[in-house]
């Protein structure tokens, strides 16, 4: 009997400028090219009063606690002469996120927020449902202020697939706090449309998803949206 062999389709190449890597958040901050002006992070908060059901993070990926994720974004903050951190929480960890930081000796220093409205799709609650996230902003040294020009602090856009955060909203983002050329980091890359945003804006990318299925997506997602 004759065996056939799988076949597997190859990854695709990352867009030039573009190093997505499929490691642990360390090993990413072990291994920088450069010193980030932009560093983002949306990290895998843990929620102890979390529903059992597909609303529960444990059944998309492995929380951290608070405290390691300020540790993390603390050793983060050493990777950085000067720039900005902007750091994806929700409205229950807010009370919870401020306890842990500050246990941590956080440093970063809090500038502004804004927030993302989701339109479309279901979404789950205990007081109210919750159809909005934040974008918490801290920035490392002074005199980084910018004319505001377009830039929002509220955004609204449908959401997509389980936890990715709105490419154009962060590309913005990109534009108005970085210069072409410049690096920016992204510590739990997910879906990587950090890397999509950093493509559009000509900026350089480098980022971490510790899951190899996830990692392997993104990938995939980052070639489908290259322009023709």
């Amino acid at each position: 009997m004759t065996q056939l062999s799988l076949v597997t389709v190859p990854e695709p190449a990352q867009p030039t400028g573009i190093d997505l890597r499929c490691c642990s958040v360390d090993d990413l901050l072990d291994d920088l090219p450069d010193k980030p002006s932009l560093i983002i992070a949306d990290p895998p908060w843990h929620y102890a009063q979390a529903p059992g059901h597909s609303a529960n993070p444990d059944n998309h990926y492995d929380p951290m606690s608070d405290r390691d994720i300020a540790a993390v974004l603390d050793r983060a903050y050493d990777t950085m002469d000067r720039g900005r951190l902007a750091l994806w929480c929700t409205w229950p960890k807010l009370d919870q996120w401020y306890q842990a930081k500050a246990a941590n000796g956080w440093r970063w220093r809090y500038v502004s927020g804004g927030a993302w409205t989701k339109t479309g799709g279901s979404s789950t609650g205990f007081h109210w449902l919750g159809f909005s996230e934040l974008a918490l902003l801290y920035t490392k040294s002074t005199g980084l202020c910018t004319e505001w020009g377009a830039l929002q602090n509220a955004h609204t856009s449908r959401r997509t697939r389980h936890s990715e955060k709105p490419v154009e909203w962060m590309a913005g983002w990109i534009e108005r706090w970085t210069a072409p050329g410049d690096l920016v980091v992204d510590l739990f890359a997910g879906m990587a449309p950090v890397a999509r945003a950093c493509a559009r804006t000509g900026r350089r990318y480098v980022g971490a998803e510790i899951d190899p299925d996830r990692y392997r997506q993104a990938v995939d997602l980052l070639a489908m949206d290259a322009p023709p």
